[in-house]
């Protein structure tokens, strides 16, 4: 009962909060298409599309590393994750925070996979 009573609680909040962000669909649309194609982009091998899903200025802040900001550093950032061999990256947003009409957080959750589609990796992300 009370595993049940705590993921009922669980659900209403993630429910709540995400009805408190008041995401246009259409943004919600375009947030998940650049979560696929930067997945694509690995599969792809295809360093422009994974480029397209940044602004030029943007940063990643990978764990154990300085930042890596522009596009010089973030081809860097791909070419190394392609070399490990990833070929596929699956995002789960979690939440929303902070809608303001030009910014959202995005939190979630990934998975990377292999060429054989077997997993090689998972973590926690945020993208503003």
């Amino acid at each position: 009962m009370t595993s049940c009573l705590c993921t009922l609680l669980t659900m209403i909040t993630h429910m709540l909060l995400r009805s408190q962000a008041k995401i246009p669909e259409a943004d919600i649309q375009s947030i998940t298409r650049i979560n696929k194609q930067y997945g694509e982009a690995f599969a792809k091998n295809d360093s422009t599309l994974f480029l397209d899903c940044y602004a030029t200025d943007a940063c990643i802040l990978a764990p154990n590393a300085p930042a890596l900001c522009g596009e010089k550093m973030l081809l860097l950032f791909y070419k190394a994750a392609h070399n490990t061999g990833m070929r596929n990256i699956v995002f789960t947003t979690a939440n929303w925070y902070g809608y303001t009409g030009d910014y959202v957080t995005e939190q979630g959750t990934y998975r990377q996979f292999d060429a054989n589609n077997a997993p090689i990796g998972a973590g926690k992300y945020l993208v503003v």
